[in-house]
C-alpha cells in the first residue's frame, strides 16, 4: 500500500525530500487566493508504507515555516508542517479542528483548510 499527497516544490528548504518520493505527476498552479506568489509546483507523490516515517521526519526537517504537506491512506492522513505534525482519522473532528487551528496560527489561509477532503481525495 501506497501514501498519497501533494508537495509544493516552493515550499521546501530542500528539494531533495522529492528524491524520497515518487512522482507521479506535476501540475503548475497558483495557491487559493494567493495569485500574487505566481505559478508553483504541486507535485503528486506516493510513498510506500516502509518509507512513511522517513519521510515524515525529512519533511518536517525541510518544509518552509507557514507551509504544509500531506500524505494519505485509506482513511488516515498525516500533515506535516515545520517541525511537527498531525496523525489523523477520518470522522476525528476534533484531531482536525486543532490540525486546523495550527495552520491558521501559522499564517495559512482559510481557503487552503479543506484538509478532511483530503483524505478521499489526497492530489486535490
Amino acid at each position: 500500500m501506497v501514501w498519497k499527497g501533494v508537495i509544493i516544490e516552493e515550499s521546501l528548504e530542500e528539494a531533495n525530500l522529492l528524491k524520497k518520493v515518487q512522482i507521479i505527476k506535476t501540475i503548475k498552479s497558483n495557491l487559493e487566493n494567493e495569485e500574487e506568489r505566481g505559478f508553483l509546483h504541486f507535485h503528486n507523490i506516493e510513498v510506500t508504507d516502509d518509507k512513511k516515517e522517513e519521510f515524515v521526519k525529512k519533511a518536517k526537517s525541510c518544509i518552509k515555516q507557514g507551509w504544509y504537506l500531506h500524505i494519505c491512506k485509506d482513511k488516515e492522513m498525516v500533515i506535516v508542517f515545520k517541525d511537527k505534525s498531525f496523525n489523523l482519522v477520518k470522522g476525528q473532528k476534533n484531531k482536525f479542528i486543532k490540525a486546523e487551528n495550527y495552520d491558521l496560527s501559522i499564517g495559512i489561509i482559510k481557503e487552503q483548510l479543506q484538509i478532511e477532503e483530503l483524505i478521499d481525495n489526497p492530489w486535490v
